[in-house]
């Protein structure tokens, strides 16, 4: 895949925060993605995607309001 700006992907890692609602902010670290080498445009791969609505539903269910989770540990 290439960026759609620069046309320069490499394999790395970004953070994706999630607001749902009022109540929850949870943001995933170091979600595998494709990152552009120039502009730093990210690119998350829909499988990935899923699993990081998994583990924001499961943080929500376990209460948590406000956090930090790493896609490594929780997927």
């Amino acid at each position: 895949m290439k960026c759609l700006l620069c046309k320069g992907m490499i394999k790395g890692m970004t953070n994706l925060p999630f607001q749902t609602g009022e109540e929850y902010i949870v943001v995933v670290k170091d979600v595998p993605a494709l990152v552009c080498n120039q502009c730093g445009e990210t690119f998350v791969e829909i499988n990935i995607l899923r699993t990081v609505e998994k583990i924001v539903k499961k943080a929500e269910m376990d209460g948590v309001t406000l956090g930090f989770v790493k896609y490594k540990e929780a997927a």
